[in-house]
């Protein structure tokens, strides 16, 4: 916020020239205003009589009482992110404006070529980083703004780093953003791993990002472990957390009730955990508890069926069947965003009873 000398009072009219453009706009008018009286005050509240073209305002001191005050001095301007975004898409392209991704607090400005990848630039205030980091392309994008930071992004950096401003137009430091982007942002490798509430997927330089999702948690175990069988069941295990032993037999149920009551107990105080860790604003407590959260959803989704029944496994074909239908619903999913990984799959992972990946030669995957 800035009053009303400030904003005009910058070199050059530049002040005025930001009114015209709109990136400083009328706010509500002050309602303290530094002291003047000579007295022991540093400050004084200002009341107002009236509304509209009637108001009149009235700076209070207790030891003056009230005087009148100019409208002039009560003026302030605001700053209006959307148009600065605006000539920010301006500069990087001419014929685009800033798209809104958080209404008041983050606007993608454009997309610059680093690297032979595509990365987004984005102007972000400090309340917009967080909800930013959550998306599943914050590794490609790079913020714009003052003081920020966060390990989830290509890279952070000012707006006086990433433009000149010049007298009559701003210009695109695109070295700039070069030079945030460490060497090691360029996908290197083969990859299929869980990030949060995504999953990172990487084959042959391209890289997509996946929800998650059952069959995605059985390849990635497939792929850590080549040229080697696991059974299903082992599989199913791992996944939902249990003893595989408890799978096998032909009406053995997927967990006793105990457990269930456990795990019960210990999703109401998982509620209460986060409701406490989001009031502190204890952001890597809240992420750990709701990461375990997720964790026990998927946990009772596999173990209750409907109206919180335990489920029953009938034998290990039932297994086999679940977990072969997981991989081949994600691989028709990697059909539309990954198409040559879909089809390596199919060439060289098996489902059935006992799943294998068998690829051609010495691949290395990071999972």
């Amino acid at each position: 916020m800035l009053d009303d000398d400030t904003a005009r009072g910058l070199p050059d009219g530049e002040g005025d020239a930001l009114i015209k453009a709109d990136v400083l706009i009328p706010a509500e008018p002050a309602n303290i205003l530094a002291a003047c009286c000579g007295g022991d005050c540093s400050t004084h509240e200002v009341h107002r009589i009236g509304r509209g073209a009637d108001a009149r305002f009235y700076e209070i001191c207790p030891y003056n009482g009230m005087e009148p005050v100019a409208t002039s001095r009560l003026r302030q301007w605001s700053i209006n992110g959307k148009a600065i975004a605006d000539l920010l898409a301006f500069a990087i392209a001419s014929d685009q404006h800033a798209e809104t991704l958080l209404p008041g607090a983050a606007w993608h400005v454009g997309d610059v070529p680093i690297q032979n990848q595509s990365f987004s630039v984005v102007l972000s205030t400090a309340r917009g980083v967080e909800s930013l980091a959550e998306r599943s392309n914050a590794s490609r994008m790079i913020l714009l703004g003052c003081n920020l930071v966060g390990e989830q992004f290509a890279g952070c950096l000012s707006i006086s780093d990433a433009f000149d401003f010049l007298p009559n137009r701003i210009e695109l430091r695109l070295q700039r953003l070069h030079q945030v982007i460490p060497t090691a942002t360029e996908p290197a490798g083969n990859a299929f791993y869980r990030k949060g509430q995504m999953w990172v997927v990487r084959f042959e330089g391209q890289e997509t990002f996946l929800e998650n999702n059952v069959g995605l948690l059985y390849i990635a175990r497939l792929l850590a472990t080549p040229n080697r069988a696991v059974p299903a069941i082992t599989l199913l295990a791992s996944r939902i957390g249990i003893d595989e032993r408890k799978l096998t037999g032909s009406s053995g149920e997927l967990a006793d009730q105990q457990s269930v009551e456990e795990c019960r107990q210990r999703y109401t105080e998982l509620m209460q955990e986060i409701e406490e860790a989001s009031e502190n604003n204890d952001f890597g407590r809240l992420e750990k508890l709701q990461a375990e959260q997720d964790a026990l959803t998927t946990h009772f989704a596999s173990v209750l069926g409907k109206g919180g029944k335990r489920r029953e496994v009938g034998d290990i074909k039932k297994v086999s069947q679940s977990v072969s239908v997981g991989i081949k619903r994600t691989i028709e999913v990697l059909d539309t965003e990954l198409r040559p990984l879909a089809d390596h799959l199919r060439a060289y992972l098996s489902r059935g009873v006992c799943p294998m990946y068998s690829p051609p030669n010495d691949m290395h995957w990071l999972t």
